[in-house]
């Protein structure tokens, strides 16, 4: 950690090639224009200006996209976005992503680490969320910082008309995770958080949203706020802790390091108020992806907070660089990482859906099993986790941290739900490491009366994070289904899913059939949409029928049991066990671009000898 805070320090800007961005005075939205323009004529094939939304008032909301192919969009790349000024009066968190802006496309040519993340990425910088609201707060000032808290250097929301005399939404209380609760939001129009009519009313948040839903592989994002010198992640809408919140934790803990290395500024992590509708809830709530909201210089203070000196700009640009580019390397560099499937190469995501379902079982990682292999209830075996080396050296202080839970519950590692069953931390060196812990193997059954465990193995180390809890979109998290009764018999299998998004989705099944043998034959059931929930249908078949879909519809929250019957041939082996495969996704019902954001497997090892129901317990 502290070899990596040295480096990004050293790495601060020096020299003409970088400082042709003025950052002596704050940047209005004319001239936050020319210097995007500026950067796309000095670097025509590493920058492009595209519009991507529109603004109440009809302006333009512009992102500049860097990539080494900037003209093409490459979806096995990664995407990072960093966006600012969803608060109008926040005017030093523009500063920032002009800067990261300008210093990613100046060192293009001489940073043989940045070269490499950006040939990797699309990083998308939108400067300005908030058009409207940022004209406005310019709309009235004469250099000197008011008093008045009514000011409209001091305007936060966008400017819609409310029809009630007032104007304006808070765009960072609009979007869709947790949106209208009374956490950090306000029904009222006069509030400066008022959230909005509905989520996502607003054609800002819109645009951002749709940049985000677009990225085919997004990795990460970064909203920039100000003031208060703070780095949160999520929750914002409580106070509670979310799935995976040692992943974003340790992502948060080595930002502030990194920050306080430079100028002496050491942010908190904590706040003294919730968010509710905010960026990085939706981000981490809906799509698993790491979000973080940097809150600028200065530090804590009153109203005159918002109308920092412009002597603080260049400062807090140098101190928040290097936690942006740990971040980007992150998302754009794969060093120490485990496999997902045999054929895996640790490329990002390692599985796809398909119209047959995954195109690989990255439930069944090869780099984690056990010694013995049969596991009885109760016992200790020797649990090995293999790690692989793409760095070129050995990389020292990796930490892997292996757990185990219930998959019927969640298959995202880490998982509140999720029992730690040992930590390792050392060197692993370029032909990669294995390492062995104790594993006592859980007693009894899970959730749904199965003997059936999974193993979750996360990797960390402070050059290359994970940036989510989903084994296929991350070389960080490897992991492996277990049964502490190995093969069960022929019958009726069962599989469960949860809706864990905040939208009503379709959910798709399917069955790889390739591994199954001649005169095996696997039923999915074919009774109506909604029959095998719990909890019921509730009304969101028009919208289902309006996208044309076909899966079972599952409002968020709710969850879908499906029996799957499994009947072998007559002649069948029965001491020739076959694995059955049964593949699940989550589509979300919204209009236009319809991905699939979430989905796993579950593998059963299934014998054609008759249920011996006097072994049940054994």
């Amino acid at each position: 950690m502290r070899a990596l805070m040295i480096v990004a320090a050293l790495l601060l800007p020096t020299g003409l090639a970088f400082g042709a961005i003025d950052f002596s005075n704050f940047h209005n939205p004319t001239q936050v224009q020319t210097e995007m323009e500026n950067l796309v004529s000095s670097f025509p094939t590493l920058a492009r200006i595209e519009t991507i939304g529109t603004s109440l008032e009809g302006r333009q909301i512009k992102a500049l996209k860097i990539s080494d192919n900037v003209s093409t969009n490459e979806p096995n790349e990664g995407d990072v976005i960093f966006v600012a000024a969803h608060h109008a009066r926040e005017w030093i968190s523009v500063e920032m992503t002009l800067y990261l802006a300008e210093y990613l496309l100046t060192h293009y040519a001489t940073d043989s680490r940045v070269r490499a993340d950006m040939d990797n990425l699309q990083i998308w910088i939108v400067p300005i969320v908030n058009p409207d609201g940022v004209v406005y707060s310019w709309s009235s000032w004469a250099g000197i910082c008011p008093t008045d808290p009514s000011n409209p250097r001091y305007w936060r929301k966008n400017r819609r008309v409310n029809g009630d005399g007032t104007f304006g939404v808070d765009l960072n209380r609009n979007w869709g995770f947790e949106w209208g609760l009374n956490s950090g939001s306000s029904p009222n129009t006069n509030n400066d958080t008022y959230r909005g009519p509905s989520a996502f009313s607003e054609p800002e948040t819109q645009a951002i949203r749709n940049l985000v839903t677009n990225a085919t592989n997004l990795k990460a994002l970064v909203t920039y706020h100000s003031f208060s010198e703070l780095f949160l992640r999520p929750w914002g809408y409580s106070t509670s802790d979310p799935p995976g919140e040692s992943t974003l934790k340790s992502i948060s803990d080595r930002s502030i390091a990194a920050i306080a290395a430079v100028h002496g500024h050491t942010y908190s992590d904590t706040i003294w108020y919730t968010a509710s509708g905010e960026t990085t809830d939706y981000l981490w709530g809906s799509k698993r992806t790491a979000a973080f909201t940097p809150e600028l210089r200065p530090g804590p203070g009153g109203v005159v907070g918002f109308c920092p000196p412009p002597s603080e700009i260049l400062p807090s640009n140098q101190e928040n660089l290097p936690a942006a580019l740990a971040l980007i390397h992150d998302a754009g560099a794969r060093e120490v990482w485990i496999k997902d499937h045999p054929a895996d190469t640790g490329q990002e995501p390692s599985a796809v859906w398909t119209s047959s379902g995954w195109s690989h079982a990255f439930w069944e990682s090869p780099d984690i099993w056990t010694v013995p292999a049969t596991l009885d209830q109760g016992a200790t075996v020797d649990l090995h986790v293999r790690m692989h080396n793409h760095s070129g050296g050995p990389v020292h202080d990796v930490t892997v941290d292996v757990y185990y839970t219930d998959p019927r519950i969640s298959l995202e590692f880490p998982n509140p739900n999720a029992t730690l069953i040992g930590s390792w931390t050392g060197t692993v060196p370029p032909a990669g490491r294995e390492v062995t812990l104790p594993w006592s193997v859980p007693i009894g059954t899970n959730s749904w009366g199965e003997r059936h465990w999974c193993v979750g193995a996360v990797i960390k180390h402070a050059n290359d994070m994970p940036l989510t809890t989903e084994a296929q979109r991350t070389s960080n998290v490897g992991i492996r289904n277990f049964n502490t009764t190995e093969i069960i018999a022929a019958g009726t299998l069962n599989i469960a899913a949860t809706n864990y998004l905040a939208v009503a989705s379709e959910l798709l099944v399917n069955i790889d059939r390739s591994s199954i043998p001649e005169g095996w034959k696997v039923f999915l059931p074919e009774k109506p949409i909604g029959e095998y929930k719990v909890g019921g249908v509730k009304g969101i078949h028009r919208k289902a029928k309006l996208l044309d879909s076909k899966g079972i519809l599952l409002e968020p929250g709710e969850t879908v049991n499906i029996p799957i019957r499994v009947e072998p041939p007559h002649d069948v082996d029965p001491d020739k066990p076959v694995d059955i495969r049964v593949h699940g996704a989550l589509v979300p019902l919204v209009a236009g671009k319809r991905d699939v954001v979430n989905g796993n497997g579950y593998t059963f090892r299934v014998t054609g000898r008759k249920p011996c129901r006097q072994c049940e317990d054994r």
